[in-house]
């Protein structure tokens, strides 16, 4: 199995953070991914093969000079909806045609199902944590998705 983890930084999602079925990619360098790279653009070296990805894209716009911009870093709304729909292609480009994605989404600023419709037509949801019509008003979620290389009536 390979899994690339797009989204990297400190590798807080992963129990072994040294975990050798993955590559981690992080766009900053001082986090030493085992690529610096930019999740929307991936360099050939990153390779092909991919079984699982795993996708934690920035939330919400901390302020250039916010609380929380050292370790997450400072985007834009339109960034930040650049990153996932650029990052989605590039994901699907690079992982196996039965590939799934374990995608991690924080409601703060704007819904899960707005977000879950950028990662169309290369990705579709299957199922996931958070996702129910209960939610508070800011919850995180996680959603496992598949890539799309079947019609919608084939789903």
């Amino acid at each position: 199995m390979r899994i690339l983890d797009m989204s990297a930084g400190n590798r807080a999602v992963w129990f072994d953070k040294q975990c050798k079925l993955a590559t981690f990619i992080d766009i900053r360098p001082e986090v030493e991914p085992d690529f610096v790279a930019d999740s929307r653009a991936l360099p050939a070296e990153v390779g092909t093969g991919y079984d699982l990805v795993v996708f934690d894209p920035p939330h919400k716009n901390n302020g250039a000079e916010g609380f929380m911009t050292p370790n997450y870093g400072h985007h834009t709304a339109a960034e930040i909806t650049d990153i996932i729909r650029r990052s989605a292609r590039e994901a699907h480009r690079v992982s196996n045609i039965t590939a799934f994605m374990a995608f991690k989404w924080n409601d703060h600023t704007r819904k899960l199902a707005s977000v879950l419709a950028l990662l169309e037509p290369y990705w579709f949801p299957l199922f996931g944590h958070g996702v129910s019509a209960q939610q508070r008003s800011s919850q995180t979620s996680w959603v496992m998705l598949a890539r799309n290389h079947l019609g919608a009536s084939e789903r």
